[in-house]
């Protein structure tokens, strides 16, 4: 089941479905439910909207989320992979509680090392030169960044960049945005890693690190706000090295090495991801 037929192009009373709501009007939309052939009764995920939002909506409800506890997030909304709403639901939601189990140092390490494990045969499974300036060995987490503006501010101001016809605005109910990735059963980074509690609790310690906010999500892709990006070269290859455990397509298919993606995002404001 995708959607709740009783709430489609309906303002939806969200304290109904999910305990708590919120007190800005709310355009007509519908609840948006797991659709996996595994759910028998299949628990409501997110509200989203019949269109596309406006920022200024987008900005309002973010400043409600401390007391609503709905994270409002831009949700592509196409039939690219799976069918309607593909982004959400393709896959059952892990507990969130999941989330906590990781430690970011262990998720770098454990995928690194599945990324560069050598083959008995062919030998390693990347070049140095893509992985300069490291080697085999993961590095670990980068330090925190220095903030160069208020998070939540500069998330509003990127908004527009986002926004387009097939993009709609979501609530989930969630503590923090980078929870979204495991609540919403969300499948986009499914060639990657197998669940997503890792990738959420990774993208947790980039709010704390570097005031990061999940601004949008898509079948396969994943944009945000980065209030405190690394500003000199060493720091730039320490966050690097995070993003290539996080999403290795998007260094390999478009930089081709970690060193020419550092100097990508040195004082970048926006993080983009996507997978195969």
């Amino acid at each position: 089941m995708l959607r709740d037929d009783r709430e489609a192009g309906a303002p939806a009373d969200l304290s109904a479905v999910f305990g708590t709501g919120v007190s800005v009007p709310l355009p007509p939309g519908e609840i948006l439910t797991e659709q996996t052939m595994m759910a028998a009764a299949p628990a409501p995920l997110c509200w989203i909207s019949d269109e596309p939002p406006a920022p200024q909506l987008v900005a309002a409800l973010r400043a409600e989320h401390r007391q609503s506890g709905l994270w409002p997030l831009l949700l592509c909304d196409n039939d690219e992979v799976y069918g309607e709403r593909c982004t959400v639901g393709v896959v059952p939601p892990e507990p969130l509680d999941h989330i906590d189990r990781w430690r970011v140092v262990d998720v770098m390490a454990r995928i690194w090392d599945g990324l560069v494990q050598a083959d008995d045969e062919l030998g390693p499974a990347y070049d140095l030169e893509v992985l300069a300036p490291f080697d085999y060995h993961c590095p670990g987490p980068a330090p925190a960044g220095n903030l160069l503006a208020d998070p939540d501010i500069l998330a509003n101001q990127q908004l527009p960049k986002f926004i387009g016809e097939d993009i709609r605005l979501a609530l989930i109910p969630v503590h923090r945005g980078a929870d979204v990735l495991t609540a919403l059963g969300w499948s986009g980074a499914a060639n990657h890693v197998s669940r997503t509690a890792g990738l959420s609790a990774m993208a947790r310690s980039w709010e704390e690190r570097f005031g990061a906010r999940l601004l949008r999500l898509g079948p396969d892709r994943l944009d945000l706000s980065v209030a405190a990006p690394p500003q000199d070269p060493d720091h730039a290859a320490a966050v690097a090295a995070e993003h290539w455990t996080f999403c290795p397509d998007r260094i390999l298919q478009e930089t081709g090495t970690i060193e020419a993606y550092a100097q990508e995002i040195r004082g970048r404001r926006t993080w983009s991801f996507w997978w195969e």
